[in-house]
């Protein structure tokens, strides 16, 4: 990922990485930016169950996002306002209409225009579903004339999808579970691509699919801010490099069993590997 969308913020997140025991405190101009009223509306992407993830049964919201807002939240001093969008798309939509104040979403030169974002806190591996009889085997053999490739409509795999792939065929669909199975089930698509949280998911409910190994991608994510709330960025990316040092991050991907996904290394480790 180019490390321009959270350079300007370096000095500050190298400075908490460096003092990993200290919590960093949130400057009055960081909270009036992040939580005015002492209210923090926090937008999860339940289209993206590495993030969050809705109980069927209870209907309550849980996870990864989740976990981390509410942390944000506490040490903010600001309630805790979850704000639920059905994919990626309706997120960065909210943004532009205003409607919350953080996320936790996908780093991606796209969305640019409207977000910032701190420097990431956890990599998702993308990678593709297959039928057990398809000739793709490899990731890189996807990437071929009269293949048609599923994916999540301006999810972050639509995203690099659409500036990498040369030959096959991107297929477009509501970002959802159930839309992603129908476009297999209907033969709309030869693969599907996404998150391996997603795709084990996908096969669950498929007969004779498996996924491929490797991955194609790694998703970086990082908490979001709308554009112009500059001083709560900072404060927001000193907070993402206390999460990893602390093991907050790596404690709740173990709590909601998330595979396919790994802590992102510190801002000072990324900085001296030149990334």
């Amino acid at each position: 990922m180019n490390p321009q969308r959270w350079l300007p913020l370096a000095a500050f997140a190298l400075l908490a990485a460096g003092c990993s025991s200290t919590s960093v405190v949130p400057s009055p101009e960081a909270r009036e930016a992040l939580a005015p009223a002492a209210k923090l509306r926090v937008a999860i992407n339940l289209g993206n169950p590495v993030l969050a993830k809705r109980d069927a049964t209870s209907g309550e919201v849980s996870g990864i996002a989740i976990d981390l807002g509410r942390r944000l939240a506490s040490r903010l001093e600001a309630e805790f306002l979850p704000v639920l969008y059905p994919n990626a798309g309706a997120l960065v939509e909210g943004a532009k209409a205003g409607a919350w104040d953080v996320a936790f979403a996908a780093i991606d030169p796209a969305r640019a225009d409207t977000l910032e974002f701190t420097a990431p806190y956890m990599e998702v591996g993308v990678t593709y579903v297959v039928p057990l009889s398809s000739g793709i085997r490899t990731v890189a053999d996807a990437d071929r004339p009269g293949v048609r490739v599923g994916v999540g409509v301006k999810n972050a795999a639509d995203l690099y999808l659409s500036r990498s792939l040369k030959e096959a065929q991107l297929v477009r669909v509501a970002d959802t579970l159930d839309a992603a199975v129908e476009l297999l089930q209907t033969g709309k698509a030869d693969i599907y691509a996404g998150n391996r949280e997603r795709l084990l998911l996908v096969r669950d409910r498929l007969v004779g699919y498996r996924l491929l190994d490797g991955r194609f991608y790694a998703v970086e994510h990082a908490i979001a801010l709308p554009r112009g709330r500059r001083p709560g960025l900072g404060f927001a990316a000193a907070f993402v490099e206390e999460l990893k040092s602390s093991g907050a991050v790596a404690e709740s991907i173990k709590r909601h069993s998330i595979r396919g996904v790994d802590v992102a290394p510190s801002a000072k480790g990324r900085a001296a590997a030149g990334q």
